[in-house]
């Protein structure tokens, strides 16, 4: 059931049965799109062998992790490995791409956007900015040349005004085309004449 807390595992002969089942049950309610098995030892494995046969699909999803220890230890450390900071990585490049996809959808339309520092910051006075996409290379250059206090005023706008804010990697490909917008856009939550 949708809101239904979920029941602690118990010890005994079918604890990996249990984590399966767990591990279920929260794929279905969220939608997730990466898993990340960890433990010490093998356990890991047991639990994705009956992972496999008992949710088809899910494979490609699942990251094994090794860790030493348990608790917040164990995911802290698991948190430092290579491997999860790869599905980190992959996750905030696929939603960073989602948000330039969505803005340059908008500009497209000639609808709901504004790009470049005195287009947003119009928006941003007005309180239209919905999201507010800058990148991470605007960032550096604005620091450098001394005009970053310009910048940084507009993202607080923003965020007074109850929009989002998000930094943009340069990075990839969705980075560097809206680095090719002058490094900042918006989408906006009406339509600027």
């Amino acid at each position: 059931k949708e809101n239904e807390p979920l029941q602690p595992l118990r010890a005994g002969k079918d604890f990996f049965s249990e984590i399966v089942k767990h591990i279920e049950t929260y794929s279905a309610r969220y939608v997730v799109e990466n898993i990340i098995l960890a433990s010490p030892a093998f356990w890991k494995e047991e639990v994705f062998k009956i992972l496999k046969k008992k949710v088809p699909g899910i494979e490609p999803k699942v990251v094994l992790a090794t860790c030493n220890s348990v608790g917040k230890t164990g995911v802290e450390e698991v948190l430092k490995r290579e491997e999860v900071k790869v599905v980190l990585k992959k996750d905030r490049t696929a939603r960073e791409e989602a948000l330039v996809e969505e803005l340059f959808k908008e500009i497209a339309k000639k609808s709901c956007a504004a790009y470049g520092i005195e287009d947003v910051k119009k928006a941003a006075e007005t309180g239209a900015v919905k999201i507010l996409l800058v990148t991470d290379e605007l960032i550096r250059e604005t620091r450098a040349s001394g005009t970053y206090m310009n910048l940084e005023t507009i993202m607080k706008m923003v965020d007074r005004a109850q929009g989002d804010v998000h930094i943009i990697s340069t990075e990839h490909d969705a980075g560097k085309k809206l680095q090719g917008l002058g490094g900042i856009g918006a989408v906006l939550r009406y339509r600027l004449e």
